[in-house]
């Protein structure tokens, strides 16, 4: 692991068609876990790369992934670097997600520019918040929820407005978990992994 590391989130949005460009993320090293999102962005990723260079490859090659029609699948694309992690969740699998019954899972992006201790506080002892992550670009934070009552993840956003410090918060369901920590599904419903990768870490 070298000093240039760079890990960071990747927000995708397509224009609907993702066939050609899903079955180029979920078999890509660089990507790490893959999440399809409803909301301004369609796919979530958690990746890391060597260096600069490397992931403006990466970025021109999903560019230039195109559909049957010849526009490019890629409508938009958000890199924000992942500055530090603050909660991560422990023993997760991708099975975990695969088996979740009538819970909620949400990613928030929070606006929150003189990243307030009190929010971090709030977050790291609330048992619905199992990831947070301090990320440079458009927002500061990146929490990742899962609930199993919605009236708890209301409750969450009720204390986070109070809160003078935040500017904004925007909050994106997930659909389903295309991969996870280099974890796939099979067709028969198993746990594939991809293969393992000297660069890998992972903080979703």
């Amino acid at each position: 692991m070298t000093d240039q590391m760079i890990h960071a989130l990747v927000f995708v949005q397509n224009w609907g068609d993702s066939g050609d460009l899903l079955k180029i993320l979920v078999r890509d090293s660089h990507v790490i876990s893959l999440f399809h999102i409803m909301g301004r962005h369609s796919y979530l990723m958690d990746t890391n790369f060597d260096d600069k260079p490397q992931l403006s490859r990466w970025i021109e090659r999903l560019k230039s992934v195109k559909l049957p029609s010849g526009l490019p699948a890629v409508q938009s694309m958000q890199t924000q670097r992942i500055i530090d992690v603050h909660k991560q969740k422990d023993g997760f699998s991708l099975k975990d997600y695969q088996e979740m019954k009538a819970r909620y899972h949400f990613f928030m992006k929070i606006d929150n520019p003189h990243h307030d201790e009190n929010l971090l506080k709030l977050l790291g002892k609330s048992g619905i918040v199992h990831s947070v992550l301090h990320v440079q670009g458009e927002t500061s934070f990146a929490v990742e929820v899962i609930v199993s009552d919605y009236d708890q993840y209301r409750s969450l956003l009720g204390e986070m407005k109070r809160l003078e410090t935040i500017h904004h918060i925007e909050t994106q369901e997930v659909i389903s978990v295309m991969k996870y920590r280099n974890q796939l599904i099979d067709e028969q419903d198993n746990s594939l992994t991809t293969g393992s990768d000297i660069r890998e870490f992972y903080s979703l």
